[in-house]
């Protein structure tokens, strides 16, 4: 793959004022570190204007480690958690904006799961995990989000219980099977997104990480041309779509790369430092 531009955007100095960033696969590199180029160019980034804001599928609990890093700790610092489903300020923990689904949904979800062959397991509003059966999947959310995961009785779920989102989870070729044989309502009813190999996710049609950008643009006057987000992942679509400068890693799935202006190196050689010095400089 060939680092690019697709097409050529011109931008003043300093224009960009919001800078949306992944986590897995893009901020950090395959051994879950953040590169000192990174750390620097988002340094740099905020000392001129621009916020720079994760934007992941992983709850609070999991970016603890990464916003602490990057001094991005204050109360006019804001957060994407959930692919999209909530998003918070830092210093307060104040929800500005979040949706949910409903334990309807859930159990929908839960047969469909049967049918399909993999396992689930779901966050629920006060971002509670719970599972019906412990399996390795869950165990890997488990571990990259520092929390722990509990064993409920799907079926004991209320119709009107609050989640934040549901996931079928299984490998990855199995998960590629799920995909191509979910029942069709899903597709209509919600927003599904593959955030990785193994977590295909369910939240409310209104929540992905491109309508939650947007949102957070809003909430701060800036307007999408003034945008940049970077990601790797079907999940980081939405919003490299969005932004005014969307930006695909050398490393991302395939289909990523037709919505991105720009394709820089990969997360293992500090290309969001390289997409940012790019455009800030």
């Amino acid at each position: 793959m060939i680092i690019g531009v697709f097409p050529i955007i011109f931008l003043g100095d300093d224009m960009i004022k919001l800078i949306a960033l992944d986590l897995d696969g893009t901020l950090l590199d395959d051994n879950k570190n953040i590169s000192k180029e990174n750390i620097d160019a988002i340094n740099y980034a905020k000392a001129h204007g621009a916020k720079v804001v994760i934007s992941t599928g992983r709850p609070r609990a999991g970016v603890e480690k990464v916003l602490n890093t990057l001094g991005i700790n204050g109360d006019d610092e804001y957060l994407i958690i959930y692919n999209g489903g909530k998003i918070l300020n830092v210093g307060t923990n104040e929800t500005i904006y979040s949706t949910t689904i409903t334990g309807k949904t859930v159990k929908e979800l839960y047969e469909e799961s049967k049918l399909l062959n993999t396992d689930i397991h779901a966050f629920r509003e006060n971002e509670e995990l719970i599972t019906p059966k412990h399996n390795p999947y869950t165990d890997v959310e488990a571990k990259i989000n520092f929390i722990e995961d509990h064993l409920y009785d799907f079926n004991k779920i209320k119709d009107n219980d609050l989640f934040i989102k549901c996931m079928l989870v299984s490998d990855q070729d199995n998960l590629t099977n799920a995909m191509a044989n979910v029942n069709e309502k899903f597709y209509k009813e919600f927003s599904m997104v593959r955030s990785s190999t193994i977590f295909l996710e369910f939240l409310n049609k209104n929540s992905d990480k491109g309508k939650a950008l947007k949102a957070l643009a809003d909430y701060l006057h800036i307007d999408m041309s003034e945008v940049m987000a970077m990601g790797d992942a079907n999940n980081d679509i939405s919003m490299i779509k969005v932004a005014g400068v969307g930006v695909a890693m050398e490393n991302a799935f395939e289909e990523v790369f037709e919505y991105a202006n720009y394709i820089t190196d990969t997360n293992n050689n500090s290309g969001v430092a390289k997409a940012i010095m790019k455009y800030m400089k």
